[in-house]
């Protein structure tokens, strides 16, 4: 029988498993993220994806899961997450041009 699970939110880590807390505002109390750990948190995630989807084809492989269904959830996964990842990327390799070309 196929064993459910919500899907996740692809959320940045702090390295430890938990998600990051991303406040706003600018209180001297409040716990400041900044932009490099969100980023490095999410290709963290984005990785540990690949490597449980990789891991889900090789246990289809040698019979240890007989779910197909979950192999392919984990790999259809794996995928939406590269891909927002890369579209990520772009949107702020285009920012970037953005700020670059402005004139001081």
């Amino acid at each position: 029988m196929l064993e459910e699970k919500p899907v996740q939110p692809l959320l940045p880590s702090s390295g430890r498993g938990m998600p990051v807390k991303i406040e706003k505002g600018a209180g001297s109390r409040q716990q400041k993220t900044s932009f490099k750990k969100i980023l490095s948190g999410l290709i963290d995630k984005v990785s540990e994806l690949e490597k449980n989807a990789d891991e889900s084809i090789q246990k289809l492989i040698t019979g240890e899961i007989d779910s197909i269904h979950q192999v392919m959830i984990a790999a259809e996964e794996a995928n939406l997450a590269f891909h927002l990842m890369m579209e990520i990327r772009n949107k702020l390799v285009e920012a970037y041009k953005e700020i670059m070309r402005m004139q001081i």
